[in-house]
């Protein structure tokens, strides 16, 4: 067991921790709230420790970010007010991500320059700390925070169920927890908890304790809260579509494409645009870059501020793989998840594959087809057809010690390169991952989800 405890709360604050009413409540809240201009989070990326940036697989739904820089955005979008778009991202999360259901909606403003003031809302890595100290959180109270992660330990950026060290996204969810204003739980499953058992990697999905808490802090989210619910890109302009817009005065926020100066205000707005039934379209400015887009209507409440919505700001178009169907639990206790570097391109020919989540030096590949299904197939669900020209093998993959493969596709090679099997422009194919599962017993094998689309030229 190791401390999350915070040691550098001032006496002061030590001194707020309140109990809420209520007999059976074990959540504690430090005094004070967030406002909504301090919806912010940064990074500056000082990890010293390899681990905590060895992620290289990109996700939809974090455009624009690898390593620790995606670990800690889904730690903070787990207290979202709703799921957090499709809620993929995090194989190990027990629930999609987004949780909170309260007033709260986080905007991740990219990356910092430096570690910032305590109230510049920025996490970083810090050289020494405390004994058995992760992390901490500093200042949490309206006008700002800084958390620190201690390099004394070994972090891992994750995704997946193989944690050396200690989980970065688990801890980064309990100190954002602390920037929210709340306090340690007595419940032990609570992601609130001061201390961690193992790895850190329960602490990613917040329990209901934490939501109680958060809720508690800044009442619960209802029907009337402005809300995105889809976004589109054509060109320069962005569409986006939900409820509860204002009619005239709408700011949009986005993610700056730029690193910030650390005590410069983050926020990157276009101010005072209109909506029509329920759609506002507004031109992308020069400075935005991939992240998110949120909607502040007129109003200064919790409820007046969106939740965010991912996107990397460029026109949805034939190179952009879509992810799709289910992955069904293995022998791990989880499911095998795909995910892709590079694009849909013929011409670019950069198109590579991942899967993690199997089970460890088992034998499985990835194969294609030019048709979606969803039948049950083995232990698990197959989600590519044939489509009418038959499903594609690529080479013989063996997972490795930490249940994951990788594969570069060789566009120069068949069945990729030619024939019936070919990936041209215009044509459409579906991937997933089939693999050997002896120890779940059943069918002894499985699959993960699949990811596809129409490829560009």
């Amino acid at each position: 067991m190791r401390s999350l405890v915070p040691p550098i709360f001032s006496l002061a604050l030590l001194a707020q921790l309140l109990v809420p009413a209520g007999d059976l409540v074990a959540f504690t809240t430090i005094g004070g709230s967030l406002s909504q201009g301090q919806r912010d989070f940064r990074v500056y990326n000082n990890f010293a420790d390899p681990g905590a940036n060895e992620n290289d697989v990109e996700h939809p739904n974090f455009p624009g970010a690898l390593g620790a820089e995606m670990s800690i955005w889904k730690a903070c979008v787990e207290w979202s007010s709703r799921i957090f778009a499709d809620g993929t991202g995090d194989p190990a999360n027990g629930s999609a991500l987004g949780s909170g259901g309260a007033d709260f909606d986080p905007y991740w403003a990219g990356n910092a320059d430096d570690i910032g003031g305590t109230n510049d809302n920025i996490m970083s890595a810090v050289g020494s700390c405390g004994s058995g100290v992760l992390a901490y959180c500093e200042t949490p109270i309206s006008n700002g925070w800084r958390i620190r992660f201690c390099e004394g330990q070994t972090w891992d950026d994750g995704p997946g169920y193989a944690i050396f060290g200690y989980c970065l996204q688990g801890v980064a969810c309990h100190e954002y927890g602390h920037a929210l204003g709340l306090g340690h739980s007595t419940s032990a499953v609570a992601t609130m908890y001061p201390t961690v058992s193992g790895s850190g990697i329960g602490q990613r999905s917040i329990a209901q304790d934490d939501i109680d808490g958060v809720q508690f802090i800044y009442g619960t989210a209802d029907s009337n809260k402005c809300e995105i619910t889809g976004v589109e890109v054509v060109g320069d302009t962005i569409t986006i579509t939900g409820n509860n817009f204002s009619g005239n005065d709408n700011d949009i926020w986005f993610t700056r494409a730029a690193v910030t100066s650390a005590g410069s205000n983050p926020r990157l707005r276009v101010q005072n645009i209109p909506s029509s039934n329920g759609a506002i379209t507004v031109t992308i400015p020069s400075e935005a870059g991939p992240g998110v887009v949120m909607v502040k209507r007129s109003g200064s409440g919790g409820d007046d501020l969106s939740n965010p919505w991912p996107t990397d700001l460029v026109e949805e178009g034939l190179c952009d793989p879509d992810y799709f169907c289910v992955s069904t639990p293995n022998s791990t206790g989880n499911g095998a998840f795909i995910a892709h570097n590079g694009t849909l391109s013929a011409s670019a020919a950069d198109l590579s594959f991942d899967c993690y989540g199997l089970p460890v030096n088992q034998y499985g590949v990835f194969y294609y087809g030019a048709a979606q299904t969803n039948t049950p197939f083995g232990n698990g669900v197959r989600c590519v057809g044939a489509g009418g020209v038959g499903t594609f093998r690529l080479p013989l993959q063996q997972s490795d010690s930490f249940g994951s493969v990788s594969y570069a596709v060789d566009f120069s090679a068949p069945p990729v390169s030619s024939g019936a099997g070919a990936l041209t422009a215009g044509s459409t194919w579906y991937f997933q991952y089939w693999y050997r599962d002896p120890q779940a017993g059943g069918s002894n094998f499985n699959l993960s989800d699949a990811l596809g689309g129409t490829f560009c030229p």
